[in-house]
């Protein structure tokens, strides 16, 4: 064979084409990963004050958090026992600034009913 005038040379040797490494093992690390974003903090307006006295508490959660994940995350990291669980997804307002249009963030924020005798001190 001729490459730019030049004659190479073949051999029959074989070619080693694939290298082997050694390639760690990945654990799974998406339940610790949705479990320390669940909540995100305490929402505290004049209603969530309001519901304290049936002691219900409300959290601003992330936009995937489920109820399951909630009620097990609340459970983990204040260790109390949550009866149930309601969420309230809001959709971010369109506003104007002159000609100018944008969008409010979303949010996501859940109440939680805590068994009775149970609290959580909140910040």
């Amino acid at each position: 064979m001729s490459l730019f005038g030049k004659k190479t040379k073949k051999t029959d040797a074989p070619v080693k084409t694939k290298i082997e490494t050694a390639v760690p093992e990945k654990k799974s690390t998406v339940h610790q990963t949705v479990a320390n974003t669940v909540l995100k903090q305490p929402w505290l307006s004049e209603r969530a004050t309001m519901l304290l006295a049936q002691n219900k508490y409300v959290f601003l959660v992330s936009e995937n958090a489920t109820k399951p994940s909630v009620r097990d995350e609340v459970q983990r990291r204040y260790g109390v026992k949550v009866t149930a669980v309601n969420m309230i997804s809001r959709a971010g307002k369109l506003k104007r600034y002159g000609s100018r249009t944008s969008r409010r963030e979303s949010i996501k924020k859940a109440i939680i009913t805590l068994k009775a005798g149970d609290k959580i001190e909140v910040e």
